[in-house]
């Protein structure tokens, strides 16, 4: 009797074991898949530096995020260690919430514009209002960060949206007119034959050509020596620039 409750005694002590050893063995995976994507989280944009005396030129793309064409301008970004402005349509950001995270991720700059791409100009001010504020509120929920620039669809508006927004109001001086023709040679080439020091360019990030476009545009314009900075950084080096409107 005594020789079976020590038989039973030690089955049951495995069982314990083996049980304690599990509860550890998943804490510890547990544990280490937290630091993982603690350290994925603390990854920032490779650091930079903007030197005033070289030419630069801001890129900035409409109407995202797409994900197929957003990922691609942010790959070719990356690989100069460039940045790009976003203007982003807050009714188009559910289900593609990742691109705009990158985005933000990424060092490239968020810009609001408006959250159903309507046309400001003439609109009363409560509904320019809702427009602004419900894309910033989307925007902000899914990235942590606040829009630094405004750019009205269109580029219309009137003399009311500097009463509703304090953020600059960004037009372009190259457009690129991606969305009619849709060829990435003629975006290129209305870009290459017209860059200059303090230039912004209108891309839309919808279109799969405008990809191709930018792929070129980012690995060229670098190639000539221009640094490619967000339009924030363009208004503190170039605030000469009369694209943007201050209020």
């Amino acid at each position: 009797m005594v020789i079976r409750l020590k038989k039973l005694l030690s089955v049951l002590l495995g069982i314990v074991l083996i049980l304690l050893g599990s509860v550890f063995l998943l804490h510890a995976m547990l544990t280490a898949n937290t630091d993982t994507s603690a350290k994925r989280a603390q990854v920032s944009a490779p650091a930079r530096q903007i030197d005033p005396a070289r030419p630069m030129i801001a890129l900035t793309f409409d109407d995202g995020p797409y994900t197929p064409v957003t990922g691609r301008i942010l790959d070719a970004l990356q690989t100069v260690n460039g940045r790009a402005t976003f203007f982003v349509v807050g009714s188009r950001i559910d289900g593609r919430e990742e691109i705009l995270k990158r985005i933000a991720d990424s060092g490239c700059e968020l810009g609001n514009h408006t959250y159903d791409h309507v046309t400001l100009r003439g609109m009363r001010e409560s509904e320019i209002r809702a427009q602004l504020e419900k894309a910033e509120e989307k925007i902000f929920s899914v990235t942590g960060q606040k829009t630094t620039v405004l750019r009205p669809p269109g580029g219309m508006y009137d003399a009311s949206l500097f009463t509703l927004c304090d953020q600059p109001i960004v037009l372009w001086t190259i457009d690129t007119m991606d969305w009619k023709h849709q060829k990435k040679e003629i975006s290129v080439q209305r870009v290459l034959e017209q860059a200059k020091d303090g230039d912004i360019v209108l891309m839309h990030d919808l279109f799969f050509p405008t990809a191709e476009a930018a792929e070129e545009l980012i690995a060229e314009l670098t190639d000539r020596g221009f640094q490619l900075v967000t339009v924030t950084e363009l208004l503190t080096y170039r605030p000469e620039t009369e694209s943007i409107h201050v209020r």
